[in-house]
């Protein structure tokens, strides 16, 4: 299973606010905390949900995690599913399970996940580090920069306004300045297990059997793609690949029949592939795509799996039309970077099975439904306090802007393509 972990997850919650908004710093660890904003509360869990922030409410191979973080994940997926209008909680799944019994199992799933990582950095001696803390601070810095200025705020001259604005912004989550560290401190661990266990310099290192056995493959291809033929009333009267197959087999006939084939490679590539982004980039504009196992489609990985270094295949069907593919060696950057994510994947899929997750008897009286309709009231509180602070700037012509988005540094999966 492939384990993502979203660096400091506010930019989609900060946009999030400045959307509802547009109608109308200190470093976080270890020096003194902001003030809180007359509207929030000092524990907003206790507000919200009836119990005090830190209450347990599961223990991960003995570790604790906290009525904050858990209910943050809770959050999360609620507000990704309320803008198709799954707001409800209460709501009825089936089985005697409630939209809300939904996300609290996937919110369980995410917070042992987090945990596991930071249990197993620290068992590693790769735990939080002088370097991570620096990183995180510049990371809140930028996110802070952004508050700035999305209200025209001077980050220096500012910088108390600018604090309760970041405060703001993290409350409309739910989280406290110390509850924010705690949840995004894994997505750093993350990144010291990868050096550490499975970098250049780490315990296990790349080497071509290692990249061998992990699966990773390097490849360019030329994508031709099947067109289907539609009658007037949309029935699909051919699927275009047998045409597709017929141009596919004359680019490869070239290729044969050159001196250099792998030179003719990239200028066909060039000339005639379909697996072009809406920028124009051949192959998502890399050179060639580095993958593991489960990141294409089937028949092109076993396609690209069964060719030796530099040998180009004869046309390979799949469900895009056809590829002609050229593999290339992955024992460079991009190689290594693969092997390490697909290893530490295997390696966590062992501890996520390992772990001995238990639930204390807080879970079992959580009203979440409940929990999520104070949280949105003091978001609505949140939101009427931004706009009464912004009230004497405004003017009697305001000018329609569009809310900048958070700075914050987030994962993102890449555009699917042709290939994947």
């Amino acid at each position: 299973m492939k384990h993502t972990l979203s660096r400091l997850g506010a930019a989609g919650t900060a946009l999030a606010l400045t959307l509802s908004l547009a109608a109308c710093g200190q470093d976080t660890a270890g020096n003194t905390p902001i003030p809180l904003p007359e509207e929030v509360p000092a524990d907003i869990i206790q507000e919200t949900a009836g119990i005090p922030r830190d209450t347990v409410l599961l223990t991960v191979d003995g570790a604790e995690v906290t009525a904050e973080e858990l209910l943050y994940w809770v959050c999360s997926f609620a507000d990704q599913y309320a803008a198709l209008g799954m707001s409800d909680l209460s709501m009825d799944m089936g089985d005697g399970q409630t939209l809300g019994d939904y996300y609290l199992e996937s919110a369980i799933q995410t917070a042992t996940l987090y945990q596991v990582v930071e249990n197993h950095a620290q068992e590693l001696e790769l735990g939080w580090s002088e370097a991570n803390q620096t990183a995180y601070d510049q990371d809140v810095a930028g996110m802070k920069d952004s508050v700035a200025q999305q209200y025209g705020l001077d980050p220096e001259a500012d910088a108390a306004a600018v604090g309760t604005e970041y405060i703001r912004l993290l409350s409309y989550m739910g989280l406290s300045e110390e509850g924010f560290l705690q949840v995004n401190q894994p997505i750093y661990l993350y990144d010291n297990l990868l050096t550490g266990l499975y970098g250049p310099e780490g315990t296990e290192p790349p080497d071509a059997q290692g990249l061998a056995d992990a699966g990773i493959l390097h490849a360019k291809h030329i994508l031709v793609r099947a067109e289907p033929v539609t009658a007037e009333d949309g029935t699909v009267t051919d699927d275009g690949m047998a045409a597709a197959l017929t141009e596919a087999q004359g680019l490869y006939d070239q290729l044969m029949a050159a001196e250099d084939p792998a030179a003719l490679f990239d200028t066909l590539m060039t000339e005639h592939t379909d697996d072009v982004d809406s920028y124009g980039n051949i192959n998502g504009g890399t050179e060639g795509y580095t993958f593991g196992p489960g990141e294409m489609v089937q028949e092109f990985y076993d396609g690209a799996a069964a060719l030796a270094e530099g040998e180009i295949s004869a046309p390979i069907q799949s469900t895009y039309g056809y590829h002609i593919i050229l593999r290339l060696s992955a024992d460079n950057e991009a190689g290594y970077e693969k092997y390490a994510q697909v290893r530490l994947d295997e390696q966590l899929d062992q501890w996520m099975t390992d772990a001995q997750v238990e639930r204390a008897e807080a879970l079992e009286g959580l009203d979440l439904p409940g929990y999520y309709t104070a949280l949105g009231t003091l978001r609505q509180d949140i939101v009427a306090a931004i706009q009464e602070a912004q009230a004497p700037a405004e003017t009697s012509a305001p000018q329609e802007t569009t809310p900048a988005e958070s700075s914050a540094p987030e994962e993102t999966a890449p555009a699917e393509s042709p290939a994947a």
